[in-house]
């Protein structure tokens, strides 16, 4: 801190006064001299303000280029920014050296331009390069306490199994009438079993693990069906949930069976039960066809109508005794003198040969062959001797033989959502045709490791990977996005923040305005001359001992010269901007019969005028539209159209600028365009 003493105002008393009265001019002198001496940036002053000029920031400005040439050897004097806050903080400049934030920092201070990266190294093909993931969830429901958004980003633990894991985020559903969310985790350490409470670790809120419904984990076989194979893709159905698929692990050839026709035998009906005897669940087989048919008669009435009834005691059967259910018209007025055939009532029956069956369930569990034995309903209790020594109705031969591919075990890959723990699964071969389903118990848990999958395709054949080429695409190579010519930049970079053992690359970038030249028009015909840009990419590598520059032989770098030719549209146009009635009162209003009411109102539009079609003359979307006002407005141009209605109207990318337009002409052109240089 400078101090306020001045030697110069003690210089007269120092000396004699003799000196002060014969030598005034020797005393005024000296005293001259320690006042120049006390100016600033002097000698004394200097020393006086010692502390204050090591420091950057109040220093004086004579002192800046001592700290730029300790501190900013490296940076070119002709720099943008502050020189003092450069120097201020070139420390943690030097500090962060090869990082993207130290080249972004030198471009703002040089070009005062922003810069963006790329890294070649990041599209080079290498093996197992996918980025894996497999979420990790436990769904909770009440009982709870305290509010869900408590476990947010918060590690929460299970009270029985002490596992532990941080949530990441909260989905939220409605599961048969009950709340549940699940909760995304990561860091998980230890196993959450169902059922279990969980607690934040602050101790704020709890909810347990919630199990009776959700994903589907897997499905216990119950009945494997049959015809499958190991691999087959399969869809499980239920009346709960939906959504799961997965595939066949395991299949068996001595678990399920099939049936075959030996003997169709005789006296049959299509409601013929076929019984399944054996070690084994669930097979079962029916008639589907009867062929040499027969009509046979039987009685529809039964003794036990009339078990208690004394025989001789009354008039007739249904009189006597404790009997009082209901009997045929026959046997009502039947008693023990009636003959059998009148006292009873008669039916007639089609019965014949069986001629097809079907496997209505291949069953499980068949180590050893099933019997089977098919009774008729009707004709099997009438023992109807079939003249071979058997009775019809009893003798037909049905064979059962083990049928391969009765699922064992299945895998869930694709979970589905809302399956109910007791509901059961239908499971659907999805790869092949003829098979019989299976079904089983689905199994639901809380805790959830749902299939892997790639969150990109790096790493893939059909990604767009590149050969490593130990230049530009390899693990150190960098490249800088800049307006600026690498030449302009290479030596600074590589001086101040280049990091030693990398390449650096550079790469161009123009952008430029689109600028609209007055039209010309020639008969129907509007010429348009337009100066776009487009952006160039060239990359210009940087090395010691290599160097691709870009050459520019004439004309402006980046830009093209592209001449768009406008045809005349047909008819003439106005614009319509208001959303008042009064606007379209002097239209036809079938003009805008089809048009939703929006095009009619908010954002300009052009619309309608005579004989104009624009569905016809105007394809949809990017079209430009040059508009001449009749009246030469100041809105005449070119705008980009966004859509085109049907027969009637267009609506503009900008708005046109004058909305008074009346009776104006049009011209319009696509993306073709003739190029010209």
């Amino acid at each position: 801190m400078a101090t306020e003493l001045k030697i110069s105002g003690l210089i007269e008393n120092e000396f004699p006064q003799f000196v002060r009265d014969d030598g005034a001019n020797i005393v005024a002198l000296i005293k001259s001299y320690y006042e120049w001496m006390e100016q600033a940036n002097n000698a004394i002053d200097s020393s006086h303000n010692f502390v204050k000029n090591t420091d950057i920031s109040q220093t004086a400005n004579n002192y800046v280029m001592w700290f730029e040439r300790e501190l900013l050897n490296r940076i070119p004097r002709n720099i943008l920014s502050d020189k003092r806050l450069l120097a201020k903080y070139a420390k943690q400049l030097y500090r962060s050296v090869g990082s993207e934030s130290s080249y972004r920092l030198l471009f703002r201070i040089l070009f005062n331009e922003e810069i963006d990266f790329y890294y070649p190294g990041e599209d080079i093909l290498r093996c197992d390069d996918g980025r894996w993931s497999r979420p990790r969830t436990i769904r909770v429901a009440d009982p709870r306490s305290g509010s869900v958004n408590a476990f947010s980003g918060v590690f929460v633990v299970g009270q029985t199994s002490r596992a532990r894991g941080r949530v990441e985020r909260i989905d939220q559903s409605i599961e048969f009438g009950t709340t549940v969310d699940e909760l995304f985790i990561v860091d998980i350490i230890g196993t959450f079993v169902d059922g279990e409470i969980i607690r934040d670790s602050a101790n704020t809120a709890s909810a347990t693990i919630y199990s009776a419904s959700g994903p589907l984990q897997g499905v216990l076989i119950n009945q494997g069906g049959s015809g499958h194979a190991v691999g087959d893709r399969v869809r499980f159905t239920s009346t709960s949930g939906s959504g799961a698929n997965g595939a066949i692990t395991a299949t068996s050839s001595e678990s399920g069976v099939v049936f075959s026709l030996g003997d169709g035998g005789s006296g049959y009906t299509l409601n013929a039960v076929a019984t399944v005897v054996g070690v084994g669940t669930g097979a079962a087989v029916v008639v589907t066809a009867i062929s040499n048919t027969e009509v046979i008669a039987y009685s529809t009435d039964t003794i036990g109508a009339i078990a208690n009834c004394t025989l001789g005691g009354s008039p007739f059967f249904i009189t006597g005794g404790a009997n009082s259910a209901t009997v045929s018209a026959n046997l009502a007025i039947a008693n023990t003198g009636t003959a059998l055939n009148a006292a009873f009532a008669f039916s007639n029956v089609v019965v014949g040969t069986i001629s097809s069956i079907a496997t209505a369930n291949s069953g499980f569990d068949y180590v050893s062959l099933p019997t089977v034995s098919v009774v008729d309903p009707i004709v099997g209790g009438l023992y109807i001797n079939d003249g071979s020594g058997g009775f019809k109705g009893r003798n037909a031969v049905i064979n059962a033989s083990h049928v391969p591919g009765t699922i064992q075990t299945v895998a869930v890959d694709n979970f589905g959502v809302n399956y109910y723990r007791y509901a059961p699964v239908t499971v659907v071969n999805l790869s092949r045709a003829n098979t019989a389903a299976a079904n089983g118990t689905p199994v639901t848990s809380g805790v959830i490791t749902y299939p892997g999958a790639y969150t990109d395709t790096k790493g893939w054949l059909d990604w767009n990977p590149r050969l490593q080429d130990d230049w530009y695409y390899q693990e150190f190579s960098y490249e800088i996005r800049s307006e600026q010519f690498v030449n302009a930049y290479r030596d600074i970079v590589n001086r101040v923040v280049h990091p030693s053992g990398t390449k650096m690359f550079g790469r161009i970038g123009f952008d430029t305005i689109l600028t609209t030249l007055v039209p010309t028009v020639e008969g129907q015909g509007l010429m348009l001359p337009i100066e776009t840009s487009f952006t160039i990419d060239v990359p210009v590598a940087v090395f010691d001992e290599y160097e691709q520059d870009v050459e520019v032989t004439s004309g402006v770098f980046g830009t093209e010269s592209q001449t768009i030719v406008f045809k005349a549209g047909t008819g003439t146009i106005f614009v319509a901007n208001s959303a008042t009635i009064n606007t379209y009162a002097n239209t036809v209003i079938n003009a805008y019969a089809s048009l939703p009411v929006v095009v009619l109102t908010g954002s300009r539009r052009v619309v309608l005028g005579n004989n104009t079609i624009f569905s016809v003359e105007i394809p949809t979307g990017n079209t430009i539209i040059r508009i001449i006002d009749t009246y030469g407005s100041a809105g005449n141009g070119a705008y980009w159209t966004d859509t085109t209605y049907a027969n009637n109207a267009v609506s503009l990318h900008v708005d046109y600028s004058t909305p008074t337009l009346s009776n104006g002409s049009f011209f319009y052109s696509t993306n073709t365009s003739v190029i010209t240089t």
